[in-house]
């Protein structure tokens, strides 16, 4: 019943997969000159309380924005990480004299957009709207600035919120990855920390007072100006709101310094064996972000990395097939900086990957970079940089980055003038002088048991768990049951062989859930199945391709004899060959219970923790097929299968997690199911079970 269920899913996906690849390479246009084009003029004043000040004018349209910035960030959380951000959320959250609720009505009624955020080295109070309210949002932001209340309630929610969404990150990979990337990257260095439940549910009111008290001064601070004012204009309406900001102690900044990755280092985040993926990145310390190499090592890595027509995606996915994607980035802090490649990789390729990404590493160190090569990724980096002048938030963003990072004054006046000077001597020196094969940090997060070993082959594996404190091995257990006793364990326990066999037909009608990469869908699904062989499935869910809902259908006819699959945007196909014998295979009903009457053959693996319970692993050998059962050692009820199937990427390993369990006429049956893959997951809960209805086997019948 559930292998089939799967096979079907393959083949709804794999065809919609097929449509959003071509999509993906659609996207990709041949870069053409930069456009000429020069970051627009700004002055710099400071107040006497030393607030500095940027004004940029804009006149193509009648709007202005107003971009805050205090010089401190993340890394001054204390007493507990997270401080920061919970002060970014609250500072809208109420005031003094307004609460959440007006504070927000009037903001909207005038169509005035204003927010706060929190990150590394940094934090800002943005505001935008038309010029003629430019005075109702300075009045608004300067509220926030100066009389935040930070309620109590408000604080409380934001922290059952926190905890809520901290409790998931333990069940995402790529979360347990940013994780990891920091413990390792920036260990020794503030830039490591992140919060955990017990973080935050220790910050108070009276720690995000102090925060905000501490670091929220002027001549901590810049503010940039950008819009349809001069400078002449807008300075006189800066000193008016923010002028009577009082100055304090300037932060020290006199952190330790990262700990360099040097040698190479193997770190593994175990998340259990329901993993069929492995999250994994490459580390190597990189460097500020005030560094002169910045921008030619921009170019470096957008040769390597920087998108769908970078290396290490050409190689792990239009060669290899590993992944759907890889990518690469320099992460560039004020203090330290990390270049990391990263890629969502087939279980059964981590190790595979992990070489490849260091074979494309070697090749930039000793090959030099193709001049039409380097010319389009300069000409494309160019064209980004000058098409995001465009957006106000983003000039604003540049300009008091100069500030920040003490970058010359003409920095991204230069710019595009500093890429295309870039040559392929410069990318292989700068190769030669920041990579090497043998000082980085291999990091993975995923199934342990399936990977260690593997990984073992580049060094010493270090364990972590999601919270990045040390962990052991998976825990393995000696077999103490031969395969036969575990299989009459297991089919007593869902209601014995006599019960079992004296069910002949079964209607499951069940709701469903899938998600495949940003589309989600919702349906139903109706399973009909009859001994010995025959099946009808059929899968009706709503989908949103992005110009409206479409009704998706798909269907399988299993008749003992023959199979047909009616997939979405394809018409109906028999199948042969091996299709048809698996799909046969999987059409047998009770075939647990039926096992050595099919000829199947059991072999105990193992036994070991998965997901905080023991269980034994199974590989059921059928005549055309083989998959992995995993039943509980307590229960000794079935709670997952592993086999292999299809998928864009090649054949890959797909675990089925099977539960909750209830009493169905006699017999312990599951109601959920639960399948993830490569970016691709089905959710299943069965509403009803029917047995030993009269069905007439037309019904198995595709005509």
């Amino acid at each position: 019943m559930y292998s089939l269920r799967i096979f079907t899913l393959a083949c709804i996906m794999l065809p919609l997969w097929q449509l959003v690849a071509q999509q993906d390479r659609d996207l990709i246009p041949p870069p053409g000159p930069a456009p000429a084009v020069s970051f627009p003029e700004f002055t710099e004043s400071t107040l006497d309380n030393g607030l500095t000040v940027f004004v940029v004018t804009n006149t193509s349209q009648p709007l202005v924005s107003f971009r805050l910035m205090i010089k401190s960030g993340t890394e001054y959380d204390e007493p507990h990480s997270g401080i920061a951000n919970f002060v970014a959320d609250l500072m809208t959250s109420g005031t003094s004299t307004r609460t959440s609720q007006q504070f927000a009505s009037e903001a909207d009624f005038k169509g005035l957009h204003i927010g706060a955020d929190a990150s590394d080295d940094q934090m800002t109070l943005s505001g935008s709207g038309l010029k003629k309210h430019m005075h109702t949002l300075l009045d608004l932001m300067s509220d926030a600035l100066y009389n935040p209340s930070f309620p109590v309630e408000e604080l409380d929610k934001l922290k059952k919120q926190s905890i809520s969404g901290l409790k998931t990150v333990r069940r995402n990979p790529d979360a347990v990855m940013e994780r990891l990337k920091a413990t390792v990257g920036f260990g020794g260095h503030p830039y490591s920390n992140f919060a955990l439940e017990e973080d935050v549910e220790a910050i108070t009111r009276e720690d995000v007072v102090a925060f905000h008290k501490r670091y929220f001064i002027p001549n901590n601070s810049s503010i940039a100006v950008v819009g349809d004012v001069t400078a002449e204009e807008i300075l006189p309406v800066i000193e008016q709101y923010f002028g009577t900001w009082k100055a304090g102690e300037t932060p020290r900044r006199d952190f330790s310094a990262p700990d360099p990755i040097t040698d190479r280092t193997v770190h593994l985040a175990d998340l259990g064996s329901t993993q069929t993926q492995t999250a994994i990145s490459v580390l190597t310390t990189g460097i500020r972000r005030d560094d002169a190499d910045v921008i030619p090592l921009s170019i470096l890595n957008s040769i390597l990395g920087g998108g769908f027509s970078g290396r290490l995606f050409m190689n792990l996915r239009e060669t290899h097939g590993f992944t759907y994607g890889a990518y690469s980035d320099f992460t560039l802090r004020k203090d330290a900086g990390v270049w990391s490649a990263a890629a969502n990789v087939r279980r059964s390729a981590t190790d595979s990957a992990f070489t490849q990404i260091m074979y494309e590493i070697e090749r930039m160190r000793n090959e030099p970079v193709p001049d039409d090569e380097l010319d389009m990724h300069k000409q494309s980096a160019a064209g980004r940089f000058l098409l995001s002048l465009e957006r106000p938030s983003t000039i604003a963003f540049m300009v008091q980055n100069i500030d920040l990072y003490d970058l010359p004054k003409d920095y991204y006046r230069k710019y595009v003038g500093n890429i295309m000077a870039v040559t392929s001597a410069d990318v292989q020196q700068l190769a030669r002088k920041y990579f090497s094969v043998a000082n980085l940090a291999l990091l993975a997060v995923g199934d342990a048991g399936s990977v260690a070993s593997k990984l073992e082959a580049f060094g010493p594996v270090r364990m972590y768990d999601a919270d990045m404190k040390p962990a052991s091995a998976v825990q393995f257990f000696d077999v103490d049951m031969d395969a036969e006793t575990l299989m009459e364990k297991s089919i007593a326990a869902m209601g014995g062989r006599e019960k079992l066999l004296s069910i002949h037909s079964r209607v499951t009608e069940a709701e469903l859930s899938v998600e495949f990469g940003a589309m989600h869908a919702e349906g139903s699904m109706t399973l009909i199945e009859k001994a010995p062989n025959k099946s009808h499935e059929k899968m009706v869910f709503s989908m949103d391709f992005g110009g409206g809902e479409q009704t998706i259908e798909s269907e399988t006819w299993v008749d003992g004899i023959n199979a047909t699959v009616r997939a979405p945007m394809y018409p109906a196909r028999s199948l042969s060959g091996d299709e048809l014998r698996e799909a046969l295979e999987q059409a047998e009903f009770n075939a647990m219970a039926r096992w050595k009457e099919l000829g199947y053959e059991v072999t105990v693996l193992e036994k070991k923790v998965m997901d905080e319970r023991t269980v034994y692993v199974v590989e059921m050998k059928r005549k055309h097929s083989t998959e992995q059962l995993i039943i509980d050692a307590d229960s000794f009820l079935l709670v997952g299968r592993i086999e292999e199937v299809d998928s864009p990427t090649g054949p890959t390993s797909r675990l089925t997690k099977i539960g909750d369990y209830r009493t169905v006429d006699g017999m312990q049956l599951p109601h959920s199911m639960q399948s993830d893959g490569d970016e691709q997951s089905m959710r299943i809960t069965v509403r009803s079970y029917q047995h030993n209805s009269d069905i007439p086997d037309s019904v198995f019948e595709h005509r």
